[in-house]
């Protein structure tokens, strides 16, 4: 797995812009409209928005019986389930204790990541990097908030299973790192939204809820941003830089939910935002660094990411050196 360039951590940053923003929009969408609608209405019009994408630009879909069957569970696991869960959770939770329980998917996804992936291996880096971003995620939403574990017992649940789910999906995305990424997204929603609508019709009957503006502007932007373009970059993240750099997002989510909600609701930030903020950016550095020996490197670009390179190096070095020692024995 390659190292992450600016590029890699713009596109986090943008990311977690967008998750950031949801949970602001997502509260003035349960405001108006339950959270089966909400959570069925975004992916739906993600859905439509990411096929429109996909035939402007010509996207292939992806190829394979284990690209089918790992876009139907991302789909599940990392879109259907979540997104309904966080939509109830949050009618009773507050968006700071949301966060907080939130921020346990880096946590499950790079120890998951270090039992069932061959180079995303649990390291010091890491493991300084969740401590770090744990720590700035609550000092950003206040340590009081912790007080509030365990009162809404139920929804905190819906909030934390979520969390399980994104991290399980987010390993599962790595399995289509050679698929087409527009492609794939647009498969990804469209299956996420098929499995929540019959609920959506049958159970809440949204053609009876009154109509409300801000609330469907507020689905329509999670339908286009923090679920269509954000599905993609995940892809995109996966694919260059490896599931355990991706899942550092969550620390940063918190953060820029607080500006979004200063901006749009006029929530003034507490003065440890700032602070809290440098916390976070340390723990996601942290986690880049690498405390062990440099590995070798094969030049080789036909060989790079082969696990026998290294292998067959050693045997041509051992080859070259006892013909070496040949040669200055026939002389």
């Amino acid at each position: 797995m390659t190292r992450p360039g600016i590029r890699e951590y713009v596109l986090l940053l943008l990311l977690a812009g967008m998750w950031g923003s949801s949970f602001t929009f997502i509260k003035i969408g349960v405001h108006a409209y339950s959270p089966l609608v909400v959570a069925g209405g975004r992916l739906a019009f993600a859905a439509l928005v990411l096929w429109g994408f996909a035939w402007v630009r010509k996207s292939e879909l992806p190829k394979g019986k284990k690209a089918w069957v790992s876009t139907f569970f991302i789909a599940l696991i990392g879109n259907a389930i979540p997104f309904f869960l966080i939509s109830y959770g949050e009618t009773q939770v507050d968006a700071g204790l949301a966060a907080i329980l939130m921020s346990t998917v880096p946590l499950t996804a790079v120890v998951l990541a270090h039992f069932f992936t061959a180079d995303e291996k649990l390291t010091l880096g890491k493991v300084v990097g969740i401590i770090l971003g744990t720590i700035g995620v609550v000092v950003l939403v206040g340590p009081e908030t912790l007080s509030g574990l365990g009162g809404e017992f139920l929804f905190q649940l819906a909030i934390l299973i979520a969390a399980v789910g994104y991290a399980v999906s987010s390993l599962i995305t790595r399995n289509l790192r050679d698929q087409p990424r527009i492609g794939s997204t647009a498969v990804i929603l469209t299956f996420a939204s098929l499995m929540l609508m019959p609920f959506t019709l049958i159970l809440d009957q949204p053609w009876t809820m009154t109509w409300d503006v801000e609330g469907a502007l507020s689905i329509m932007y999670l339908g286009v941003f923090p679920t269509g373009i954000a599905m993609f970059l995940i892809l995109q993240l996966v694919a260059a830089a490896g599931t355990s750099f991706l899942v550092f997002n969550n620390y940063l989510v918190p953060a820029v939910g607080v500006l979004i909600s200063f901006l749009v609701l006029g929530e003034v930030p507490q003065p440890t935002a700032i602070l809290a903020m440098v916390i976070i950016l340390a723990g996601i550095a942290a986690s880049q660094v690498r405390f062990t020996r440099k590995s070798l490197r094969v030049e080789n670009s036909d060989t790079q990411g082969d696990p026998i390179a290294p292998v067959l190096e050693k045997d041509t070095l051992e080859k070259s050196s006892q013909v070496s020692t040949k040669s200055q024995n026939k002389r």
